[in-house]
């Protein structure tokens, strides 16, 4: 695969786990585990469309399948460091993402999302669940950053000295921050905006009911 080639992963009962490595390729380990009365393994098929530049792996099951009581499938990847990860996306499940440079869109119902040593544009979105973003850097403009939950709480951890101006919101949490939250800091009760540096990258935070927490990347929560 290209550096910049395209992934995206369409998983329903499992986890999504993709790392980052130095080769021109990708490394696609697929678990399945049938933990459903009657479930066997052939009951879920993979279905893989591959060239140079974009990988798409689909989860599917047979038509009429239970999917809530089917087999699980676990998706681990190894893909380029500057791949584009166009598409995470899982019903119920967590999605780990680790030191990918290009950018990323995350998206589970029931689970946790976590990204450590990021550096592209990201969305992560979970109904039930907790996000967490630790960058390594801020994306180049125009790049943004989406982080939302309804029911978790919400994390991110910045570069040092980072331009960004962010906007934090919750309805039955707290708003914590430790770091240069410098110039026009206006807050509410259950929300915040925040210049940091000379601003530039959107930040947005927002959780229904949850906690949000920023800090720089070295500081403890």
């Amino acid at each position: 695969m290209a550096p910049g080639g395209q992934v995206s992963i369409e998983n329903v009962q499992g986890s999504i786990l993709v790392e980052a490595w130095n080769r021109a390729q990708v490394q696609l380990t697929v678990t399945k585990t049938a933990s459903g009365s009657g479930a066997t393994l052939d009951d879920v098929q993979i279905a893989v469309q591959s060239s140079p530049n974009s990988l798409r792996v689909q989860t599917l099951y047979p038509a009429g399948a239970n999917q809530t009581d089917a087999v699980e499938v676990d998706f681990r990847l190894r893909v380029p460091r500057q791949a584009q990860l166009q598409g995470l996306y899982t019903v119920n499940g967590n999605i780990v993402v680790r030191d990918v440079e290009g950018p990323v869109e995350a998206r589970t119902l029931n689970g946790h999302i976590k990204e450590t040593g990021v550096a592209g544009s990201l969305t992560a979105r979970t109904l039930n669940g907790n996000v967490s973003v630790a960058l390594r850097s801020l994306p180049e403009a125009p790049g943004s950053l989406q982080l939302e939950s309804i029911n978790g709480d919400v994390t991110l951890l910045l570069p040092p000295e980072a331009d960004a101006d962010l906007v934090l919101s919750t309805v039955a949490g707290r708003i914590e921050s430790q770091g240069p939250f410098s110039a026009r800091v206006v807050s509410g009760h259950n929300s915040a905006r925040a210049r940091l540096g000379h601003g530039g990258v959107h930040v947005r935070l927002r959780t229904i009911r949850g906690d949000i927490r920023v800090a720089e990347r070295d500081a403890l929560l």
